[in-house]
């Protein structure tokens, strides 16, 4: 305690006052644990060289506020506390939701630009949909455990005819997005200690997901063919029975596809290890070429005619070659996060298990979510989805432009799918400087909120959701908070 008390002179006020305020720090830190007996006054304020009266003083101070309380005869115990008023660790990504919430605004001329959310920043490229929010039809109490029928059979035509992975109603479970999803898949099979294997950089929710039920993340090296299938061979073998998360239509910073002879390598490896396979293909359907492989085309009954991105073989998702494989995917990167609707495919057993899990924090997700939802599946088209392709592709063009011309000393990575860029900076960590750049009006994701291992803490994340005119202003914001992080560098500040 007498360590932890260094420095309580410092500040205004009585001293008492002082001292209260420096053992309320160190309960706060945990620097002294519930139940821990403080130091009597009189030792205290021996060491301390103030009066045993200023020491009885603060601790009684301390027993008003609720953090200590006194035990006749027996000394001043800190008093345990409740868990949700403990203050968590700071981390990288507990630090980009704080900027997040401090932003509080839209994007636009003098407003805070958010490129961390790697989502459309608006509905206006969304499909012209007809009706109101609810028909006058709906009969019943409107709570579908699994889902709406409706908007479950438009997922099932959506996944089967458009990302080549043949799926029936009863084989999903509609959730609050992607992370809702991971996070029911996770309370179902992560128990502590169990190892998750994933990529590294990763998309930023696994971490939280896993970290709630104590699982072990390992990470293995991603590249522009996606995750390195011998390095997940290799992890899994030193594993029993792991989780395997792959990203497979778009690593979730770098946008990376998984490459053909990867996809079987990783099929492979589940099988031998006993492993259990999670996709994640809530990016699947956005492909934006330079050598990636082409949205695949729709089944027979929904031909047509071929693109401009029907160059290459389609990717066909790890689900559709091993009914094994759980896979989860959301509406958010196509539509619009605000729906907040993303799905479970899961065989049988699982699948009714999740859904018990689920009626323990959540009957059933809303209605007039699922009713949009399921009317922006149906109205979009062949025409509508290259239109989202193509507007996606112009925009990354765009900002690895500007990176290359305002920024030559940022390392960018080409997506081959998805809507974020990776980029490597030069310097040890991100950080740092993502929270300058919130300063200067943006917000950017640091390599640490998609790093498990921590070789990618020089890395950042931009969205190119947004429009042309938001992404040029956001770099030359970018330009000046790098002008000043690199002045800040050499004077050693």
């Amino acid at each position: 305690m007498r360590v932890a008390l260094d420095g309580w002179q410092a500040g205004g006020g009585p001293r008492y006052q002082r001292i209260a305020s420096g053992v309320a720090r160190a309960i706060e830190r945990r620097l002294v644990d519930a139940d821990h007996r403080l130091p009597a006054e009189r030792s205290l304020a021996d060491a301390l060289r103030v009066s045993r009266g200023t020491l009885v003083r603060a601790y009684d101070e301390l027993a008003e506020a609720g953090l200590v309380e006194r035990r006749q005869g027996a000394g001043t115990f800190v008093r345990p506390r409740p868990a949700w008023t403990h203050t968590p660790v700071e981390n990288a990504a507990s630090a980009l939701l704080r900027r997040r919430l401090a932003s509080g605004r839209p994007a636009g001329d003098g407003e805070t630009i958010d490129l961390s959310l790697s989502v459309p920043a608006g509905v206006d490229h969304l499909p012209p949909v007809d009706g109101g929010v609810l028909p006058h039809d709906l009969e019943g109490h409107g709570l579908h455990p699994a889902g709406l029928p409706e908007l479950r059979d438009a997922l099932a035509d959506h996944l089967t005819r458009w990302l080549r992975l043949p799926t029936t109603p009863d084989q999903l479970i509609v959730t609050s997005g992607a992370q809702h999803a991971l996070s029911l898949v996770a309370a179902a099979l992560v128990s502590p200690g169990r190892t998750v294997i994933t990529g590294c950089p990763t998309y930023p929710g696994l971490a939280g997901a896993v970290a709630v039920h104590r699982g072990r993340l390992v990470g293995v090296p991603v590249d522009a063919l996606g995750v390195d299938a011998h390095a997940v061979r290799r992890a899994a073998g030193r594993a029993h029975s792991p989780l395997v998360y792959v990203d497979s239509a778009a690593n979730g910073p770098t946008g990376a596809v998984l490459g053909a002879s990867r996809r079987e390598s990783l099929l492979g490896t589940v099988r031998r290890r006993g492993a259990v396979l999670v996709e994640d293909l809530a990016q699947a359907g956005l492909t934006l070429g330079d050598g990636g492989g082409r949205p695949p085309a729709p089944l027979a009954h929904g031909e047509r005619p071929a693109t401009e991105d029907d160059r290459d073989p389609p990717a066909i998702p790890l689900a559709a070659g091993d009914d094994s494989v759980i896979a989860v995917g959301s509406l958010s990167k196509m539509f619009w996060a605000g729906l907040r609707i993303g799905w479970v495919r899961a065989p049988d057993p699982l699948r009714d298990y999740l859904l018990r899990m689920r009626s323990a924090s959540d009957l059933a997700p809303g209605v007039p979510a699922q009713i949009i939802a399921a009317r922006l599946l149906t109205a979009a088209d062949a025409a509508w989805r290259d239109g989202l392709r193509r507007a996606l592709r112009e925009r990354r063009d765009l900002l690895l432009d500007l990176l290359a011309r305002h920024l030559p000393a940022w390392r960018a990575e080409v997506p081959r799918a998805g809507s974020s860029v990776w980029v490597t900076l030069p310097v040890t960590e991100s950080e740092t400087f993502a929270h300058l750049a919130a300063r200067y009006g943006v917000i950017v994701a640091s390599g640490a909120t998609a790093c498990v291992d921590g070789r990618h803490h020089d890395g950042v994340r931009l969205s190119f959701a947004e429009s042309h005119a938001t992404l040029e202003a956001a770099v030359d914001r970018l330009t000046a908070a790098w002008e000043e992080h690199a002045r800040r560098l050499a004077t050693g500040r």
